[in-house]
């Protein structure tokens, strides 16, 4: 009788044991059915991404300091409040001389000071109205190229991806940034850059390169109108 308790005791453990292997066998079965890619590393290392930032470098220095220029407490407040400041000791200096130069002095230089100042302030507006006007136009530019990249970057990355699924037997590929943890063995960032780098070395940005050459073509023109007169 007790050895039959026994049997069916080491029974009962072994189907557990066995149900416990296919349960983990299960699991690392659907871990392996997703894989894992850290876009902002792509973003970082792709060779694609490193040209976008090469052909723009120029639009984006440009941005950043017209945003320096036109930000509160930039350039053009700090000139604003200069400006102010010198205007006030300009007009206190001429009150304190007014017994002295006589009313009539006083009103003249008053007047042209009056003018002067009204002048400067609106040459400071304007060219505050065509900074910001121009940080708009770069901005939507760039903005522009980088749809413009993205679009050549999608059209590569989409049968990479499939080729990825298919090579790793998996069903989804997810960003790590939304993964709360992972195993190991499921990041193909690196693999998926290698392939990226080798269909998309670099991007062909046809709206910089059209501006440029109208630029080149007005500056031309420009030239041969000089060279006439």
């Amino acid at each position: 009788m007790g050895y039959i308790i026994m049997r069916n005791i080491a029974k009962t453990v072994k189907l557990a044991a066995t149900g416990f292997i296919l349960a983990a066998c299960a699991t690392v079965t659907a871990a392996a059915d997703i894989l894992i890619i850290d876009q902002e590393r792509v973003q970082r290392e792709a060779a694609a991404y490193k040209d976008f930032d090469l052909q723009t470098a120029q639009i984006r220095e440009a941005i950043i300091a017209l945003r320096q220029r036109t930000s509160p407490d930039g350039y053009w407040d700090q000139t604003a409040i200069q400006f102010q400041q010198r205007m006030k000791t300009e007009f206190d200096d001429l009150e304190q001389k007014k017994s002295i130069i006589g009313d009539s002095a006083y009103q003249t230089q008053r007047g042209e000071k009056e003018q002067s100042f009204q002048a400067e302030s609106q040459r400071m507006q304007l060219q505050l109205q065509q900074e910001t006007t121009n940080l708009r136009q770069y901005e939507l530019f760039l903005d522009n190229l980088r749809r413009e990249a993205l679009t050549q970057v999608e059209r590569a990355r989409g049968p990479l991806l499939r080729n990825i699924l298919k090579e790793r037997g998996a069903q989804i590929i997810m960003r790590k940034s939304l993964a709360m943890e992972t195993a190991a063995g499921l990041d193909v960032t690196t693999e998926f850059i290698e392939q990226l780098d080798d269909a998309l070395p670099t991007v062909t940005l046809s709206l910089r390169q059209q501006t440029t050459d109208e630029s080149e073509e007005g500056g031309e023109a420009s030239g041969d109108g000089n060279g006439g007169q």
